[in-house]
Formats: C-alpha cells, sequence, structure tokens
C-alpha cells in the first residue's frame, strides 16, 4: 500500500509542476505583419499575366 500511495504522491506532484509551470509561461502572440509589408495573395491573382495553363482532358465516356 506504501508504494501505491508514494507513487500518486510524487505523480500528483508533477502534474502540478507541470501545470503551475505551463500557466505561469508567457502567452506567445504571433507577430503579424503590419500593412504594407508582406504577400497579399488577392494581387498575385489579380496581376498575373502570361502564365501557362493546364489542359485537361476528359476520356471519362470513351467507348469503343
Amino acid at each position: 500500500m506504501r508504494k501505491t500511495t508514494l507513487f500518486t504522491v510524487v505523480a500528483a506532484t508533477l502534474i502540478v509542476t507541470g501545470f503551475g509551470l505551463w500557466a505561469a509561461s508567457p502567452a506567445k502572440t504571433p507577430v503579424s505583419p503590419s500593412i504594407g509589408q508582406g504577400i497579399e495573395p488577392h494581387q498575385l491573382m489579380v496581376n498575373a499575366k502570361g502564365l501557362s495553363r493546364a489542359e485537361f482532358v476528359d476520356y471519362t465516356f470513351v467507348f469503343h
């Protein structure tokens, strides 16, 4: 019975310590670029010119 109690106390101590460290750690907020920096996907799509086109051939209903 003593080993079980010791195991329970050690496990509870580790869990509480881990939770306390997690709660005390500073929040890591993502840094977003300011206006005017970065890539704008909409502008990339609007200004795309001279791109090659993919051709899709559909052989779904080909009967021989």
